[in-house]
């Protein structure tokens, strides 16, 4: 005996699973039960039984067959309701008892005429409901396959014939039906494996996935499926279902569905959606960086007037203070300079391409009067001041340093210099002397800014073209180099100097960017390209400059986007996606030939018609599945 919550739990399984007649009793049952006072005590006994409808007899099996095989032909496409209608027109003759009559057979005829017009019908009969029932189970749990794909000029063609062969069927007798009936409705269960698939066709969904029931959360995501999901969010870009598990099978049945003319309609507005989503990332990447200018150019043009500017102030600064020097009492104190003649004494004289530098400070040496020439041609010191000697020094420094050996010399002699002048001069020389070594240090010691600088030797025209300058600071710099450049436009540049950094960062972005679009997509927009981002990513990445230039934060948020644009762009291996029609042109060719019904001995309207109805039912399901895959988010993601 069956407690009331067992009733109810019963006739809800009963309705879901779509056993009406049971639900129906169920609800009689426990409308009686209710009655009982005691019955609604939670767990209570009901002593009543359940009874199971009747078993129909042979002659309501053969009529539900042809209420059942009226019901799967009359899909509401054009010709293919006329195999309905006459079906539907048989059966109601039967039910009569007009069956064999004249007046069944224009009865049959004026339903099938009426069948061209009518939608899909319900049966009329317990047992044709439960045959249709059957039928549907049947086809649900069929094997994916490539529909059959044939012009529905030929169904219509097939159907012309359909109430002769009903009335021709009937004539036989309600034995001789039976099989007939039987075929019909059960179609797939009467047929080889291999050619029931070729009737029904695919059912859409990749093998091992359904359609969710409504309400249903699914099972709990993998941490790797979070972790793909939440990078996704990140970079403002949508995942599906397939790209965000990586699923071989779930990837290639949406890659084929997408290559299908009558899915791709979503498939393609969610990839210009996502391409959109990419080129607005850089964009509001670029913003937060506060980059003003457009274009390489104004960038460059930007990075060298900041640096012309800070390094036309740090002379002003070194200026003033060996103005002061000058001027100070600290200028005229006596210098031994013998150490630095002696050291001058002591290199070759006149040999060409080794010698310049010394034979040019010699002759400056003479010039300010720290030295005069004996008749062997050697230095002889004279009475000099620090003053004197921190002249002779900036002579050796304005010296042309062009080789590895001249540049050697002239640090040799700047430092003897130093440690003669040095521990003489006071507070005042210190000062000068801390000041000319920042201006060198910041502008002319490091070629990455010596070079912007510079003008090309014997003309006006910059050393480094203004349209190279991000090449050369960013693109083809070490990272050294970079962190200097960054240091004194950030530290000793200013504001101008911090928004100068900004520009070399939105340029980067930029270039990322340029480097990453591959044509033009179907809303005039570039398209980005995962490949193309991936490689300019690592080209940056491999030595620290993406993070160098664009800060950790900065640099996470490019190689997030480049690794959800391939989560979108690529496949793991062992995805196989079919792109040739070749499948289903052979099945139509086969279908309109009438092999298949050849092959399985059912007629080949009542197959088509099948056919129509399971397309028209897989097609929801293709299309609910595509809309539940597309938007698609795992458990612990924001919905």
């Amino acid at each position: 005996m069956a407690t009331l919550a067992q009733l109810e739990e019963g006739m809800r399984r009963a309705r879901d699973a779509g056993k009406l007649d049971y639900a129906r009793i169920l609800g009689q049952q426990i409308i009686e039960a209710r009655k009982n006072p005691a019955n609604m005590i939670p767990d209570s006994v009901i002593p009543e039984t359940i009874t199971r409808p009747p078993e129909p007899t042979m002659g309501e099996k053969v009529i539900g067959g042809l209420d059942a095989a009226a019901t799967l032909a009359t899909a509401p496409i054009g010709a293919v309701g006329a195999i309905g209608g006459a079906l539907k027109g048989l059966a109601q003759q039967i039910l009569d008892g007009k069956f064999g009559t004249p007046e069944a057979v224009k009865m049959v005829e004026k339903a099938a005429a009426e069948g061209m017009q009518a939608g899909m019908r319900t049966p009329a009969t317990q047992a044709g409901g439960e045959m249709v029932e059957s039928v549907g189970k049947a086809l649900e749990f069929l094997p994916p396959v490539i529909p059959v794909a044939g012009p529905v000029g030929a169904v219509g063609r097939a159907a012309q014939g359909m109430a002769p062969l009903a009335e021709a069927t009937a004539m036989r007798g309600l034995a001789a039906a039976k099989p007939i009936v039987q075929k019909a409705a059960q179609a797939v269960q009467a047929v080889p494996e291999g050619m029931g698939k070729m009737i029904v066709g695919d059912s859409g969904l990749p093998e091992g996935v359904s359609v969710a029931r409504k309400g249903s959360g699914g099972a709990a995501a993998t941490p790797i499926e979070l972790q793909r999901a939440t990078e996704a969010e990140m970079a403002g870009l949508r995942l599906t279902e397939g790209e965000t598990k990586r699923s071989p099978q779930m990837l290639a049945w949406e890659k084929e569905k997408a290559k299908t003319p009558e899915y791709q309609a979503q498939f393609l507005e969610r990839q210009q959606e996502n391409n959109r989503a990419a080129l607005t990332k850089f964009d509001q990447l670029i913003d937060d960086t506060g980059a003003e200018t457009g274009d390489m150019s104004n960038t460059g043009i930007k990075v060298v007037d900041t640096l012309m500017k800070g390094y036309a102030q740090e002379k002003a600064k070194t200026n003033a203070l060996y103005e002061g020097f000058r001027n100070s009492p600290e200028a005229q104190m006596p210098v031994n300079q013998a150490p630095v003649l002696e050291f001058l004494n002591s290199q070759p004289v006149g040999v060409s391409g080794m010698t310049g530098v010394t034979d040019l400070a010699r002759q400056n040496a003479v010039r300010l009067g720290i030295a005069q020439m004996d008749d062997a041609g050697n230095l002889v010191p004279a009475p000099t001041t620090l003053g004197k000697l921190e002249e002779f020094r900036q002579s050796v420094s304005a010296i042309g340093a062009s080789t590895p050996n001249d540049r050697r010399l002239v640090t040799i002699l700047k430092r003897q210099i130093d440690n003669v002048g040095d521990p003489v001069g006071g507070q005042v020389t210190r000062a000068m002397r801390a000041q000319r070594q920042r201006q060198a240090q910041k502008y002319e010691n490091r070629a990455i800014v010596a070079n912007l600088l510079a003008e090309k030797k014997g003309m006006s025209d910059a050393k480094v073209p203004i349209e190279d300058v991000f090449q050369k600071t960013i693109l083809s710099a070490r990272p050294s180099e970079i962190q200097h450049i960054k240091r004194v436009l950030l530290v000793a540049g200013g504001d101008e100097g911090k928004q100068a950094w900004k520009e070399l960062q939105g340029a980067t972005l930029r270039h990322l960017n340029d480097s990453a679009v591959s044509g033009i997509g179907a809303d005039n927009l570039p398209v980005v390209s995962a490949a193309k981002l991936r490689k300019a990513v690592d080209t940056m990445d491999k030595n620290g400059k993406l993070n160098m230039v664009l800060g950790v934060s900065g640099a996470e948020q490019v190689r997030n986007l480049a690794r959800v644009l391939e989560y979108i762009q690529t496949n793991p291996p062992m995805t196989s996606i079919n792109n040739s029609g070749t499948a289903r042109t052979v099945m139509a060719l086969i279908t309109e030939a009438g092999l298949t019904g050849a092959a399985t001995g059912v007629p080949l309207p009542i197959i088509q018609g099948m056919k129509a109805i399971r397309d028209s039912v897989k097609d929801r399901k293709i299309k609910a599945r595509i809309t539940q895959a597309l938007n698609y988010k795992p458990q612990g993601v924001s919905q």
